[in-house]
């Protein structure tokens, strides 16, 4: 029998699909379908599926078996779009995702920039029975281009405030994980999100910060990567004060700038505020 491939994956999934009279198209996105960050030998295949009833393909794994033997496969959100996907590690280490949408999801998804970012780095298309992709790919560039990150950088300012008084609250009442958790987790995602909105206000709207985490030490400056060292706690009580003390001035470095660049009002005032707090509460737990 033959080593299991991806090429195997996409063949097998496709004689699968095509008689499957629930799935009306599918696409490969991610490393299998860019030009920019093409696949390497430790890439996985990212499979997006638009169906009648995608809880079938979902909550069923039986069909799994006619692809390859799987040896782990579980449910889990999709990066972008707030869909669910099956991730599945086959024989070889192989391993797939697959990203099941309802037909009604391309509607959606024609005004939603992140799942236009993704696939603007690249799709290609697989099986379009009812030919509805080509409506998601005439609005991936105009859509792009017409964004407005004002509201949202407001938005991340107050959100990241608010959670560093939280994050010092929950320090001081002795939750050092759930305070840890907040400082490392929560507030860091707001921190990244800046920095991306900071890296495209100075490279250009369409200078690539990709999603997530993905090739962060490579889109972001290096001074703030650098810094990033600095901004991460051990389980420790004055190291997770550490951490969030570096953060709260890595974010009120970037916001400052990024406010500057996009000719925003810097609320200083909900700063100065915030910081206060945070330093009260860090002298009453000391």
């Amino acid at each position: 029998m033959a080593n299991l491939t991806y090429d195997l994956i996409i063949e097998r999934f496709l004689s699968f699909a095509d008689k499957e009279q629930n799935i009306r198209a599918v696409i490969i996105v991610g490393s299998r379908a860019r030009q920019e960050k093409p696949a390497d030998q430790y890439s996985d295949l990212d499979l997006v599926i638009f169906a009648e009833n995608p809880n079938s393909l979902l909550y069923h794994k039986k069909w799994l078996a006619q692809i390859g033997k799987s040896h782990i496969t579980f449910l889990e959100n999709t990066a972008v779009g707030g869909g669910i996907e099956r991730r599945v590690l086959f024989e070889g280490g192989l391993d797939v995702d697959f990203a099941c949408f309802p037909i009604s999801a391309v509607s959606e998804m024609k005004s939603q920039y992140q799942v236009l970012s993704v696939f603007g780095k690249g799709i290609e298309v697989l099986i379009d029975k009812d030919n509805i992709i080509p409506t998601i790919k005439k609005n991936i560039k105009t859509d792009l281009s017409k964004k407005d990150m004002s509201e949202e950088i407001e938005n991340t300012m107050q959100d990241f405030w608010y959670h560093a008084v939280l994050a010092a609250k929950k320090i001081c009442r002795g939750e050092l994980l759930e305070g840890k958790s907040i400082c490392d987790t929560y507030m860091k995602n707001l921190l990244i999100s800046l920095n991306r909105t900071h890296s495209k206000l100075k490279n250009g709207i369409e200078y690539n910060t990709w999603h997530g985490f993905r090739f962060f030490e490579e889109w972001s400056d290096p001074t703030i990567v650098a810094k990033f060292a600095q901004i991460y706690s051990h389980y420790e009580e004055k190291d997770v004060w550490e951490a969030l003390k570096y953060t709260m001035n890595l974010f009120e470095e970037l916001s400052i700038e990024v406010c500057k660049l996009k000719n925003l009002f810097y609320p200083a005032e909900s700063v100065r505020y915030a910081t206060h707090l945070v330093e009260s509460y860090y002298l009453q737990g000391r």
